[in-house]
């Protein structure tokens, strides 16, 4: 930063008036300069380039001399101090490795040189620090001289938390040692929270960073700064165990937490703790390294806390659900097995499981001492459970020579295992109860015993086969022969037949015959009269006789063209199965096995093509026949499909033995389905995606009553594709991936078909069809997008389409990313939007029907959710409609036919919600409002309409109150411009009647000249006259609360002002008339109304006798006025039952005819008229 420079050079002799960052900035600069300046004095330098060396460390020391001063100074204070050093501090967690490096440089030359500068001995600390390291001198500025400061105490908690986040970023492991060391000498304990956050930091520093902490204490018994570090270690965790844990019996000394890694930790003493698992970790890793050399006293405490000589273990719980938690994992069991300490060993060792054992008796780096006890516990666990214990081992030899390589290491124990390992593995070399074969070579001197083991012998065309089945399969087996020693036998002719039938499988000409032979051998034997005998000891040793077998079916299967190898093996298949299927017999792996080589062979011999397969594959399926059958049918049509054999095979019966296979969850259905699609013979262009299509169909059909499952199990309708529809949609995509370019009429059913199911309330949609829609519209052409969109909204469309479905994908076509690939995305703020869809005029109708289609299949709640369904949808018939307005004034002419046809049913009512939310979007369209519109409800609280911002503006306008020449100018333009909405477009402005109810408010508080040179009246007299021109929408039953409102500040207006009648004549005129036009439109309403506050106006007509038109209203009301009414407010009305305005009924000529008490209610009184003058028509004047 050059400017720094100059700022600091500009300010000689007055550094105190800079901030203290700009001199530790200054000074960092400096300190990463000095290596570059060293170089150029070595090359040599010019007299100017000295001179400016040296006027740059003149500054530097005048800097680091202010900077001392305000740390060690008299003048120092705590914010000074606290300013510099968290320059720096904060320097220390940077993820660059030159900051870091930088701030420990400054830190070192501001408190390093204030030692010298109060005249301080250098050598006192080097004997007080002479415990640590000699490679932590390097740090001697934080380890001695920081504590030193004289306002230490103020900066010791920040330059711990400083520290603390150091550490995580710190990838040198001195600099770490030294975080430690300091952090361990002046943690700040006063408060728990602190002491925790330390204690969870440095257990991540163990636990997380495995390579540091290798790399610390990887030669701890040669390294004293490793030793040092274990000390701090120990030292923290010593602390906080002793600060966590308490001694209170039966007390509740945690709180409940949402972390799942807090456990609540009680020990066998009742002490108890909640502290984070990491920590608890840690501590255990501690303690695997073994004690320090310096002294041991924390690291027995230590020892003695968390396993304890003869005592329990502390358990652990989960502090969120109170279960208990595992304290001592397997890989944390592990370190414990690898360390000396043999209190840790032991307690690793308890209770483990065989599997467990078998695991860690594998793991490297296992002391000898830990290792017999290892094996010790092994031995234990032959003598428990010997069977369990056997199930666990994978391989016995590998597990044998394990044992004896640990014992040659030195290891003790594990004989009792190690004879369970050795019990049924084949002879040693040196055992005298097996002869040695001729062939076998002699080992050669120096190998070991073990090798004896894996060692199998090399079989030759001399070899008597039979005598070899008869020593694995005696005919009658003596009391002392042992299964061992027929091992060696059958493992040699196992690896004879593994060898010939992986050349037969790379196809080598040199086959030795052995697969051949072995086969003519077995028959001879069957065939003789000890066949049965042999049978029966093939049965009992069927752990060697079922290799043998399989080997023999998989050489037959290599070589199906060999006829006579695979005749004699089916007639040995044949020959044992008849001795097995005696009732005498156990059902056993053998018989089994050879049950299923029998049935693939059977069924490979029936196929004789392709189609034969599928006819016996449906066969199958239709009568559940045996899985087994089933499954070596389909790998033999697999077989014969990737052969290149010619197949003709309708597409329905393929469909036929899909839906079967699903059905059966077959988990063969992928192979089938990749063998046959990739057969170019199987079927036309078109079939595999029509099989698909029609398959994920069935899955939109309706299911099946409970009485006819049973009839037909493989029809579409009893299929539920259930998981099998993913892999069904992967091949639809792989083999067509437009989804609708192949099979468009049945592709499009599939995407866009309406399908509803028994008992489901409402339309059944697949799971996978969004999925498909998604690729349609990411990976297919505009051409195919354009078809399909032609389809939906053309006048062929089908009356079963999915309106949910085409209407997403409509809006998806608009909005899918790749339609604004390589445009530029900062468009103009006039630019006219593309018309993407390019549906014409014809065709806003199907979208309009869609729409409609869709509230009503899909609106559970009612007119609600109808109305949301259709303000969610306008976006998209608005955005068909673009710049087009005789597009709108078609689709509003349809929609009004709609209303015109279908009256008051729900689909008009639909239709009655989508013009007006039309209209609420597009009002110019529709001057002057149709009829339909003006008797229809639900625009008060719809969406958001475009004229909202300009009617707003207008009312708040016409309730300014300023008495300028301009305001009063603006306020007659805006009640103008409500005038006319009000003729023109009525709903508009109701949808702001509360908005003009709310501001009549805080009006009539004042004095009435206050009121009249405010303006207020005049603000009456417009809102009066534009609700006049608002009849009689304004008295419809959804705006009955907003009119309320606006009729209770004009009571309140007559109330206050009644005195000044005289001024009010106009107001009260209009107001009677509003009144009359009021009761003559809703008299329920109205009359509701006027009964509440009829003390009102009976006050008023009492003081203006001469308000007439008054008098006339309040005649229509039978309720007798009271004394002491002038004193009641306007909200003080009567809540008991009062007699109610009597209905009317138009009379001769007109005249208004009204009931009268004790006249029956509903006769006409002829001497009771209304009559008199009227001032506007239809106020009726009374005369008595």
């Amino acid at each position: 930063m050059p400017w720094l420079a100059d700022l600091v050079q500009s300010s000689e002799g007055s550094l105190d008036v800079l901030p203290v960052q700009c001199l530790c900035e200054f000074l960092l600069h400096d300190a990463a300069d000095e290596p570059a300046s060293a170089e150029e004095e070595e090359e040599g330098e010019s007299k100017e380039q000295k001179a400016k060396k040296r006027q740059r460390q003149q500054k530097q020391r005048q800097l680091l001399g202010r900077l001392q001063d305000l740390l060690l100074g008299p003048r120092a204070d705590e914010q000074t101090t606290c300013e510099v050093l968290d320059y720096f501090l904060r320097r220390l967690g940077s993820s660059q490795v030159a900051s870091r490096v930088l701030a420990m440089k400054g830190l070192s030359l501001v408190l390093s040189e204030g030692s010298l500068r109060d005249g301080e001995d250098k050598d006192p600390p080097l004997e007080e620090d002479s415990g640590d390291s000699d490679t932590l001198q390097g740090y001697q500025w934080l380890l001695r001289d920081l504590p030193r400061l004289p306002l230490f105490d103020s900066v010791k908690t920040s330059t711990a938390l400083a520290l603390q986040q150091a550490i995580h970023m710190e990838t040198d492991p001195q600099t770490i040692s030294a975080y430690l060391v300091y952090l361990s000498q002046h943690t700040p304990a006063e408060e728990q929270g602190q002491h925790s956050d330390l204690a969870l930091d440095v257990a991540r520093l163990i636990v997380e960073r495995s390579t540091v902490m290798s790399h610390l204490f990887s030669k701890r018994s040669r390294s004293p700064e490793s030793d040092a570090v274990l000390l701090a270690l120990l030292s923290i965790f010593s602390r906080y165990v002793q600060r966590m844990r308490t001694s209170k019996e039966g007390e509740e000394v945690y709180s409940w937490s949402e972390s799942q890694d807090q456990v609540f930790l009680r020990w066998s003493s009742g002490e108890t703790a909640t502290m984070h698992i990491l920590v608890v970790h840690a501590m255990v890793i501690l303690l695997t390294l073994g004690p320090p050399r310096a002294g041991d006293g924390e690291f027995r405490a230590l020892l003695d806390i968390w396993f304890p000589e003869k005592k329990p273990l502390p358990t652990a719980f989960l502090v969120d659900t109170s279960e208990e938690a595992l304290l001592l994992p397997d890989w944390l069991k592990l370190r414990m097995i690898r360390s000396e300490v043999p209190r840790l060993v032991d307690a690793a060792l308890q209770d483990l499981e065989p599997q467990q054992l078998l695991l860690f008796v594998q793991s490297f780096g296992i002391p000898v001492s830990s290792m017999s006890k290892l094996l010790q516990y092994l031995d234990q666990a032959v003598a428990h459970d010997p069977q369990t214990l056997e199930q666990n081992i994978m391989d016995k030899n590998y597990m044998a020579h394990l044992v004896e390589v640990q014992h040659e290491r030195g290891a003790s124990g594990g004989q009792t295992f190690h004879s369970l390992l050795t019990a049924s593995l084949p002879a040693r070399r040196d055992s005298t109860e097996v002869p040695k074969p001729k062939s076998s070579p002699e080992p050669p001197p120096g190998q070991g015993r073990t090798r004896a083991v894996t060692q199998v012998r090399a079989l030759g065309p001399e070899d008597d086969l039979a005598g070899m089945l008869l020593q694995i399969f005696p005919l009658s087996p003596g009391p002392r022969w042992q299964g061992s020693s027929a091992r060696p036998v059958a493992l040699a002719l196992q690896q004879a037949l593994g060898q010939e039938l992986a050349r037969v499988r790379q196809g080598s000409p040199e086959v030795t015959g052995i697969a051949v032979r072995l086969l003519q051998a077995i028959a001879t034997l069957l065939s003789s009269p000890h066949g049965g005998a042999l049978v029966m000891s093939m049965h009992r040793h069927h752990f060697l006789a079922c290799p043998l077998m399989r080997q023999l079916c998989q050489y037959q299967r290599c070589v199906p063209q060999d006829t006579g190898f695979s005749s004699l093996f089916l007639k040995v298949l044949m020959q044992i199965l008849q001795w097995l299927d005696s009732p005498a017999v156990e059902a056993g792996p053998l018989q089994a096995q050879l049950k299923l080589f029998a049935a693939q062979y059977s069924a490979r011999r029936r196929i004789s093509d392709v189609r034969s397969g599928f006819l016996h594959l449906a066969e199958s399926l239709s009568f559940r026949g045996d899985p087994e059958v089933v499954s070596s049918t389909i790998r033999a049509v697999v077989a014969t499909l990737r052969s290149g054999e010619g197949c003709d095979v309708e597409p329905e019966l393929v469909s036929k033995v899909l839906r079967g296979l699903v059905q059966a969850r077959s988990p063969h259905l992928e192979e089938l389905l990749a063998a046959l699609f990739s057969s170019p013979s199987a079927f036309p262009a078109s079939g595999p995606v029509a099989v698909v299509s029609a398959l994920l169909l069935q899955e939109e059909e309706e299911p099946p009553a409970a009485g006819k499952q049973d009839a037909d199990s493989c029809s579409p309708e009893a299929v539920r594709l259930g998981a099998c529809s993913g892999l069904l949609v992967d091949w639809l995509e792989m083999l067509d991936p437009e989804v609708v370019s192949s099979c468009p009429d049945l592709q499009q059913r599939l995407l866009f078909s309406r399908s509803k199911g028994k008992g489901h309330p409402g339309p059944q949609v697949p799971s996978f069809r969004p999925y498909l829609l998604a690729l349609l519209t990411h990976q297919s052409n505009w051409s195919t997008l354009h078809q399909c969109i032609r389809v939906l909204l053309g006048k062929s469309r089908e009356q079963r389409l999915d309106p949910s479905a085409s209407l997403d994908f409509l809006w998806a076509c608009i909005h899918v990313p790749r339609i604004w690939q390589g445009r530029d995305q900062r468009t103009p703020q006039k630019r006219r939007e593309e018309l993407v869809l390019r549906v014409q005029a014809p065709e806003l109708i199907g979208l309009v029907e869609l729409i409609l289609a869709e509230a009503e299949t899909r609106s559970q709640d009612g007119d609600t959710g109808a109305c949301s369904l259709l303000q969610a949808r306008l976006p998209l018939l608005l955005s068909c409609c673009r710049s087009d307005d005789e597009s709108i004034r078609k689709v509003t002419a349809h929609l009004t036919s709609c209303i015109q046809q279908r009256g008051d049913s729900a689909l008009g009512k639909r239709c009655r919600d989508l013009l007006v939310q039309l209209y609420l979007q597009r009002p110019e369209l529709r001057v002057p409002v149709p009829e339909v519109l003006l008797h229809s409800e639900g625009a008060a609280g719809s969406s958001v309409c475009k004229l909202d911002g300009l009617i707003h503006r207008f009312i708040t306008l016409l309730a300014d109150t300023s008495d300028s020449r301009a305001s009063e100018n603006r306020v007659a333009d805006a009640n103008m411009a409500c005038r006319k909405l009000a003729v023109a477009h009525p709903l508009l402005l109701l949808r702001h009647l509360p908005m003009v109810a709310a501001l009549l408010h805080g009006r009539t508080h004042l004095n009435f000249q206050e009121f009249r040179q405010q303006n207020h009246l005049t603000f009456f007299l417009h809102v009066l006259g534009v609700l006049e021109l608002l009849q009689p929408q304004v008295f419809q039953s959804e705006h009955q609360g907003a009119l309320w409102d606006c009729l209770l500040s004009f009571i309140r207006l007559l109330l206050n002002y009644r005195k000044s009648s005289r001024h009010l004549a106009p107001f009260i005129s209009k107001f009677v008339h509003f009144t009359h036009k009021y009761i003559t439109c809703n008299p329920p309403a109205a009359v509701a109304f006027l009964q509440k506050h009829s003390d009102v106006l009976h006050d008023l007509s009492f003081d203006s006798s001469d308000l007439v038109m008054l008098k006339s209203l309040l005649a229509g009301l039978s309720l007798p006025s009271r004394a002491g009414r002038a004193d009641r407010g306007p909200d003080e009305g009567g809540d008991g039952e009062q007699p109610g305005l009597l209905p009317g009924r138009e009379g001769a000529a007109g005249q208004t005819v009204l009931g009268v008490p004790g006249n029956g209610g509903n006769q006409p009184c002829p001497s009771v008229c209304i009559l008199g003058s009227r001032p506007h028509p239809g106020t009726l004047m009374p005369r008595w």
